[in-house]
């Protein structure tokens, strides 16, 4: 089915493994372009339509750096994708999930998610609506996931506005869902509007919805596919 598939998508886009270097770029052309309409960056930051330039040059800064804590983390796999001028228009990371927390090495993340919030914070964020809904997120998954261990969490997927529609998400889709596939595993993603039919596309089905001011958060699980 992958090499069906991968026939089907012919761009000027290369993937490739992301490296701490990477994030300045990710960061500036990628991820915070790709989330600025969505509802999570939204109820993070209320007042979008009022910032200035350098209160959003403040809130890409703050974005990179956790990109950088991230990738040097290695505790997700991350991909990039670049045009032909070597220039990341696209992103994505995916973690596991192990629903043994007697096992897991859970102290890392949490020490990591520690050193952020000790962490400088832009002046816009609203820190009450990112830590309520962050909540619900993390209830929703939670509620989905309580029963199954082994899980492919997907963490990042984004393009930039003007390479969207052009086979991109779909080039980053394969490679996880390939992958999530030859280890036996099933998926999960908490998507923005956007992502709901490229995620349908690849076998993600809606288990759950979290409601936000700004727009639905559809909660979707892909259960495991036996390779072709």
């Amino acid at each position: 089915m992958w090499s069906r598939m991968n026939s089907m998508l012919q761009t000027d886009f290369k993937l490739s493994d992301v490296e701490v270097s990477d994030a300045q770029d990710i960061g500036h052309h990628v991820e915070v372009p790709a989330m600025q309409n969505g509802p999570l960056y939204r109820t993070m930051f209320p007042q979008f339509n009022a910032v200035t330039e350098a209160q959003k040059e403040q809130i890409t800064r703050w974005y990179i750096e956790m990109l950088e804590d991230a990738f040097q983390a290695r505790e997700e796999k991350f991909l990039k994708a670049c045009s032909v001028d070597g220039t990341p228009v696209g992103f994505c990371g995916w973690t596991v999930i192990e629903q043994n927390h007697d096992r897991q090495p859970a102290g890392e993340p949490r020490k990591r998610e520690k050193a952020r919030k000790a962490s400088w914070l832009p002046d816009t964020l609203d820190v009450d609506g990112w830590v309520a809904l962050s909540n619900d997120l993390k209830a929703e998954r939670c509620r989905v996931l309580k029963d199954l261990d082994s899980i492919c969490r997907l963490t990042f997927m984004a393009v930039h506005p003007k390479f969207q529609r052009q086979g991109i998400g779909s080039m980053m889709m394969q490679r996880i869902c390939k992958e999530t596939d030859q280890q036996g595993r099933c998926a999960y993603v908490l998507a923005a509007p956007e992502g709901v039919p490229l995620y349908s596309k690849f076998g993600f089905e809606i288990v759950g919805h979290v409601e936000t001011t700004h727009g639905t958060i559809t909660s979707m699980f892909r259960p495991f596919r036996r390779p072709c």
